[in-house]
């Protein structure tokens, strides 16, 4: 009788067994691998979202101290401005004192007029500067004109404008034409679609509309009437930007890649340049005062101030807390109203160079400011008008 229980098993079933052996081994090191990857990926992601608050953190704990850094340097320039009009108004009682037994001075009524006459009474007295701060509580925009788009009474990038009473011209950049707003904001027209390819600045007569382009590198003249185009120039510039007119009907161009401002006649035939040597790179070109104002913001930051036969009579150079100062404005003071990209805001200084206020603007370029010291400033980057 065959032995139930043989004494060896055969080579096949050790074969066998070795091979599950290796099997199961193998998976479970697969297994073991694939836990220890997830785990991995696990801990990455837990590191990953650690670093993130942790940035957040530091971010927000930067944006808080830069925030109160920002504060006190505004209290201290109130502060400042405060002690500084103080001071003014001493002297100016002092000077008034003194001079009121030589000169009468009449007694203004309550209204824009009359305080304009005393306040150049008072400057004939004795060459006092009455600084005015009418923009101390201006934060946020009263009203905005405009929205993104390209229908009428919209907007895509708007750069250079000019005000004509009521009337509120805008270089429509982007959509390469010129919209005319009320200053109620409501759309009353637009033209140079077809002839304009990138309009950067624009001003006015009592006769002609002119346009700088800086795409198609030419000024161009519009009929004031019925806005049809009379002529175009490209000659005597390059790269025109910022534009102005004077008293006499000349059109003043900041002619940026010559590096100075060109003079032209109403009719566009080129006549000069000035500034050759002390611009780079100009941006805007203003006058106050039959003063001739130019903003440079190549590398520094810059307000040259020339005579009208050229000559350069002052200049500020680095205005503080400014960073790119692309165009300027006047009030009725005198004060200089500046729309400084780089910065994003818009800043205020006295015909001296003090800054007076600051008005935070995305990427602010075309800039005037009306009679009633409303500040009418195009936000690139936003699209509209916004009115302080």
């Amino acid at each position: 009788m065959a032995n139930k229980y043989p004494d060896e098993i055969p080579t096949n079933h050790f074969e066998l067994a070795e091979q599950l052996i290796h099997s199961t081994f193998d998976k479970i090191i697969r297994i073991a691998t694939e836990r220890r990857n997830q785990l991995l990926v696990q801990l990455f992601d837990i590191k990953q979202d650690y670093l993130r608050k942790e940035n957040t953190r530091k971010k927000q704990v930067a944006d808080l101290e830069k925030l109160i850094q920002q504060l006190m340097e505004t209290s201290i320039q109130q502060n400042q401005v405060v002690k500084l009009q103080e001071e003014q108004m001493r002297q100016t009682r002092a000077e008034i004192q003194k001079c009121e037994n030589e000169t009468p001075i009449p007694t203004p009524s309550l209204n824009t007029e009359g305080l304009d006459s005393l306040l150049k009474q008072m400057e004939k007295l004795g060459s006092i500067q009455v600084i005015v701060v009418p923009y101390r509580n201006k934060r946020e925009p009263i009203r905005s004109i405009g929205s993104y788009g390209n229908k009428k009474g919209e907007l895509d990038f708007p750069s250079g404008l000019v005000l004509d009473g009521d009337k509120i011209y805008i270089a429509d950049a982007d959509n390469n034409r010129i919209q005319i707003f009320s200053t109620e904001g409501k759309f009353i027209h637009e033209f140079g679609e077809g002839q304009l390819k990138r309009p950067y600045d624009i001003t006015l007569d009592n006769e002609w509309v002119f346009v700088s382009d800086r795409e198609l590198n030419a000024i161009f003249k519009f009929s004031k009437t019925n806005y049809k185009l009379i002529k175009s120039v490209k000659e005597g510039v390059n790269v025109p930007v910022g534009l102005t007119t004077d008293t006499n009907g000349k059109v003043l161009v900041a002619d940026s890649y010559n590096n100075r401002i060109a003079v032209f006649s109403s009719d566009l035939k080129y006549i000069r340049g000035m500034g050759k040597d002390k611009l780079r790179h100009p941006r805007d070109v203003k006058i106050n005062n039959n003063i001739i104002f130019a903003a440079d913001n190549n590398e520094i930051n810059n307000i040259h101030i020339f005579s009208k036969s050229g000559d350069l009579l002052k200049s500020f150079i680095n205005l503080e807390n400014g960073e790119g100062p692309i165009f300027l404005c006047f009030d009725l003071y005198n004060n200089i109203i500046i729309s400084d990209n780089w910065g994003n805001s818009i800043n205020i200084f006295t015909k001296d160079g003090q800054l007076i206020h600051k008005i935070k603007c995305n990427y602010p370029t075309g800039i005037v400011v009306n009679n009633n010291f409303d500040i009418i400033c195009a936000s690139s980057y936003d699209d509209v008008i916004n009115i302080y």
